[in-house]
């Protein structure tokens, strides 16, 4: 899994910034099975349900898991949970709320300062490489057709959703950072960043912290919605995507670089009929009618992420079905 990964006999200490999220608790069990130490960033260490949850994912670690409470809107909060650490993988960001009546205050203010204070935390601890997930937002806009998109793409701020703008500048507010740092002279922190796409496969969670993927999967196996309309846009795994922040924490290569994931372009409606055919006769719903659009026969150049980072894409459907399985088996679908 981590073969010609670089990991130093000497443990290093990462930091995983919000730590209970869909994405994080993945890097977090990736980052067990590597000799290293980590430390987990949540609002508060006293929540005892996702401090648990945490706990879980790193139960493969050769050392305890730390705990510390940090905010993405308090400064003050990273200095404490960037003392001492070599690495940070920063995962935190404001909660996708495309509907908001003030994005500027609720989504683009605190995904640009939230960064530039998890980044100037890391700059003055001296750690030595960040590494930010960002989105295939940030790179490409689902409405473009016939279209090879690679890492050299931005995706236009203006002229897509509140969400996907967030994304943008706060992954602009990274690169910026360290070039700013560079231009006066002084050393700063290698800098990798993560684009994944729509992101599936199993959920470590719980139902209270399900995200827009899980939601949606939740959905399709309890009917909701009755009528939809089918949307394509890149699709990859979560496993995935954890393996690309560990490995991007560690190769030399991915020092830089953005780093698309995917496994490949498909559709809701495709995704909806990968669990019909497993769960069709399981006694779930599974009714919801699609209204079809044309396929707009995009693909994004992964060679990054198979040629440097070494990773194999899990298979779309094996990723629709293991996030499904997890959710079942964690009780949060009803039929």
């Amino acid at each position: 899994m981590f073969k010609n990964c670089p990991f130093e006999s000497q443990p290093k200490l990462v930091l995983v910034t919000g730590a209970s999220g869909f994405v994080a608790l993945n890097v977090i069990q990736e980052l067990s099975k590597t000799p290293h130490k980590i430390r987990a960033t949540v609002r508060s260490v006293n929540d005892k349900t996702k401090v648990d949850i945490i706990k879980r994912a790193s139960n493969k670690s050769k050392y305890p898991i730390e705990f510390v409470s940090a905010d993405l809107t308090n400064p003050d909060s990273w200095i404490d949970a960037c003392r001492g650490v070599d690495i940070v993988i920063h995962t935190a960001s404001p909660f996708p709320i495309d509907d908001s009546h003030d994005p500027e205050n609720q989504l683009y203010k605190p995904a640009i300062q939230g960064t530039k204070n998890v980044l100037n935390a890391a700059y003055n601890a001296n750690v030595s490489r960040v590494v930010v997930t960002s989105s295939c937002a940030s790179v490409y806009n689902f409405m473009t057709t016939n279209t090879v998109f690679t890492e050299k793409d931005w995706n236009d701020p203006e002229k897509t959703t509140p969400y996907a703008k967030s994304k943008i500048l706060a992954e602009r507010a990274a690169w910026d950072f360290v070039e700013e740092k560079k231009k006066n002279g002084r050393k700063c922190f290698e800098l990798a960043v993560i684009n994944p796409c729509f992101i599936m496969g199993p959920s470590l969670g719980d139902s209270s912290s399900l995200g827009t993927s899980e939601k949606s999967i939740v959905g399709f196996l309890q009917g909701i919605p009755e009528k939809a309309t089918e949307f394509h846009l890149g699709y990859c795994d979560v496993r995935d995507v954890a393996q690309a922040h560990v490995k991007a924490a560690f190769l030399p290569e991915a020092a830089g670089h953005r780093h698309i994931i995917e496994t490949k372009w498909a559709s809701n409606k495709q995704a909806f009929e990968v669990l019909k055919k497993k769960y069709g006769n399981q006694g779930y719903k599974l009714t919801t009618q699609f209204e079809s659009t044309p396929n707009p026969n995009n693909r994004s150049d992964t060679t990054r992420m198979t040629k440097v980072l070494g990773i194999k894409p899990t298979s779309f459907e094996n990723s629709i079905i293991d996030m499904a399985e997890s959710l079942i088996k964690a009780g949060v679908v009803r039929k």
